[in-house]
Protein backbone atom coordinates (compact mmCIF):
# COMPACT_ATOMS: atom_id res chain seq x y z
CA UNK A 1 0.00 0.00 0.00
CA UNK A 2 1.27 3.44 -0.95
CA UNK A 3 0.29 6.94 0.07
CA UNK A 4 -1.83 7.52 -3.05
CA UNK A 5 -3.81 4.36 -2.21
CA UNK A 6 -5.21 5.97 0.95
CA UNK A 7 -5.91 9.44 -0.49
CA UNK A 8 -8.69 10.69 -2.72
CA UNK A 9 -9.43 14.13 -4.19
CA UNK A 10 -12.27 14.70 -1.71
CA UNK A 11 -9.78 14.39 1.17
CA UNK A 12 -7.30 16.89 -0.27
CA UNK A 13 -7.82 20.53 0.55
CA UNK A 14 -5.61 23.48 -0.33
CA UNK A 15 -5.59 27.13 0.61
CA UNK A 16 -7.62 26.90 3.81
CA UNK A 17 -7.02 28.95 6.93
CA UNK A 18 -6.93 27.64 10.47
CA UNK A 19 -5.73 29.44 13.57
CA UNK A 20 -4.26 26.65 15.68
CA UNK A 21 -3.01 23.09 15.90
CA UNK A 22 -6.35 22.08 17.45
CA UNK A 23 -8.40 23.51 14.57
CA UNK A 24 -6.07 21.85 12.05
CA UNK A 25 -6.52 18.47 13.76
CA UNK A 26 -10.30 18.98 13.78
CA UNK A 27 -10.26 19.65 10.03
CA UNK A 28 -8.01 16.64 9.41
CA UNK A 29 -10.36 14.43 11.46
CA UNK A 30 -13.36 15.61 9.42
CA UNK A 31 -11.58 14.77 6.16
CA UNK A 32 -10.40 11.38 7.43
CA UNK A 33 -13.88 10.49 8.71
CA UNK A 34 -15.23 10.94 5.16
CA UNK A 35 -13.22 7.93 3.93
CA UNK A 36 -15.01 4.59 3.50
CA UNK A 37 -14.75 2.42 6.60
CA UNK A 38 -13.64 5.28 8.82
CA UNK A 39 -14.53 5.89 12.43
CA UNK A 40 -16.29 9.09 13.40
CA UNK A 41 -14.49 12.43 13.32
CA UNK A 42 -14.51 12.67 17.14
CA UNK A 43 -12.72 9.33 17.56
CA UNK A 44 -10.19 10.29 14.90
CA UNK A 45 -9.65 13.74 16.43
CA UNK A 46 -9.07 12.19 19.87
CA UNK A 47 -6.53 9.76 18.40
CA UNK A 48 -4.66 12.54 16.56
CA UNK A 49 -4.56 14.64 19.74
CA UNK A 50 -3.38 11.68 21.81
CA UNK A 51 -0.52 11.10 19.36
CA UNK A 52 0.46 14.80 19.40
CA UNK A 53 0.67 14.68 23.20
CA UNK A 54 3.45 12.10 22.81
CA UNK A 55 5.41 14.58 20.69
CA UNK A 56 4.86 16.77 17.69
CA UNK A 57 4.46 15.08 14.33
CA UNK A 58 6.06 18.11 12.70
CA UNK A 59 8.96 16.95 10.51
CA UNK A 60 10.49 20.30 9.61
CA UNK A 61 10.57 22.28 6.36
CA UNK A 62 6.93 23.28 6.90
CA UNK A 63 5.63 19.67 6.97
CA UNK A 64 3.74 17.63 9.57
CA UNK A 65 2.23 14.14 9.47
CA UNK A 66 -0.40 13.89 12.20
CA UNK A 67 -1.48 10.29 12.57
CA UNK A 68 -3.18 7.94 14.96
CA UNK A 69 -4.50 4.47 15.51
CA UNK A 70 -8.27 4.57 15.81
CA UNK A 71 -10.63 2.03 17.30
CA UNK A 72 -13.46 1.29 14.88
CA UNK A 73 -11.36 2.33 11.88
CA UNK A 74 -11.75 -0.41 9.23
CA UNK A 75 -9.31 0.91 6.60
CA UNK A 76 -6.29 3.17 6.44
CA UNK A 77 -7.42 6.67 5.47
CA UNK A 78 -5.28 9.62 4.43
CA UNK A 79 -5.91 13.32 3.99
CA UNK A 80 -3.77 16.21 2.80
CA UNK A 81 -4.19 19.81 3.88
CA UNK A 82 -2.22 22.78 2.60
CA UNK A 83 -2.80 25.93 4.57
CA UNK A 84 -2.98 29.44 3.18
CA UNK A 85 -0.99 30.69 6.17
CA UNK A 86 1.41 28.38 8.06
CA UNK A 87 0.81 27.73 11.76
CA UNK A 88 3.04 26.81 14.67
CA UNK A 89 3.10 23.02 15.03
CA UNK A 90 6.07 22.53 17.36
CA UNK A 91 8.27 21.28 14.52
CA UNK A 92 11.87 20.42 15.41
CA UNK A 93 13.24 23.19 13.16
CA UNK A 94 10.79 25.72 14.72
CA UNK A 95 9.40 26.59 11.25
CA UNK A 96 5.68 27.11 10.90
CA UNK A 97 3.86 24.35 9.00
CA UNK A 98 1.65 24.57 5.92
CA UNK A 99 1.70 21.00 4.51
CA UNK A 100 -0.11 18.33 6.50
CA UNK A 101 -0.58 14.68 5.65
CA UNK A 102 -2.89 13.01 8.14
CA UNK A 103 -3.47 9.29 8.62
CA UNK A 104 -6.09 7.36 10.53
CA UNK A 105 -5.22 3.68 10.78
CA UNK A 106 -6.93 0.69 12.37
CA UNK A 107 -5.51 -0.26 15.76
CA UNK A 108 -4.16 -3.55 14.37
CA UNK A 109 -2.41 -1.95 11.38
CA UNK A 110 1.26 -1.50 12.36
CA UNK A 111 3.44 -2.43 9.36
CA UNK A 112 1.30 -0.53 6.86
CA UNK A 113 1.18 2.48 9.16
CA UNK A 114 4.96 2.57 9.52
CA UNK A 115 5.57 2.10 5.77
CA UNK A 116 3.21 4.96 4.93
CA UNK A 117 4.86 7.24 7.47
CA UNK A 118 8.28 6.36 6.03
CA UNK A 119 7.06 7.05 2.48
CA UNK A 120 5.66 10.43 3.53
CA UNK A 121 8.84 11.38 5.34
CA UNK A 122 10.97 10.39 2.33
CA UNK A 123 8.81 12.22 -0.20
CA UNK A 124 8.40 15.34 1.88
CA UNK A 125 12.07 15.43 2.75
CA UNK A 126 12.68 16.43 -0.88
CA UNK A 127 12.65 20.14 -1.68
CA UNK A 128 11.28 19.45 -5.17
CA UNK A 129 8.29 17.50 -3.83
CA UNK A 130 7.40 20.16 -1.25
CA UNK A 131 7.68 22.95 -3.84
CA UNK A 132 5.50 21.04 -6.30
CA UNK A 133 2.82 20.40 -3.67
CA UNK A 134 2.87 24.05 -2.65
CA UNK A 135 2.58 25.10 -6.29
CA UNK A 136 -0.73 23.46 -7.17
CA UNK A 137 -4.31 24.07 -6.09
CA UNK A 138 -5.71 21.01 -7.88
CA UNK A 139 -6.45 17.84 -5.87
CA UNK A 140 -5.96 15.57 -8.90
CA UNK A 141 -2.56 17.16 -9.52
CA UNK A 142 -1.63 16.54 -5.88
CA UNK A 143 -2.46 12.86 -6.36
CA UNK A 144 -0.41 12.74 -9.54
CA UNK A 145 2.56 14.35 -7.80
CA UNK A 146 2.31 11.84 -4.96
CA UNK A 147 2.10 8.89 -7.34
CA UNK A 148 5.22 9.92 -9.29
CA UNK A 149 8.46 8.21 -8.45
CA UNK A 150 10.33 10.79 -6.32
CA UNK A 151 13.56 10.17 -8.24
CA UNK A 152 11.76 10.97 -11.52
CA UNK A 153 10.45 14.22 -10.03
CA UNK A 154 13.98 15.20 -8.97
CA UNK A 155 15.29 14.48 -12.46
CA UNK A 156 12.58 16.66 -14.01
CA UNK A 157 13.43 19.52 -11.63
CA UNK A 158 17.07 19.55 -12.77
Amino acid sequence: MQLVDVLSPDRITVGISVSSKKSLLEKAAELLAAAPGSAGSREIFDSLCQRERLGSTGLGHGVAIPHGRVGGQENVAGAMIRLKHPIDFDAPDHEKVDLFFALAVPERCTDTHLRLLAEMAERLGRDSQREALRGTDDADEVLRLLSDNPADADAKAQ
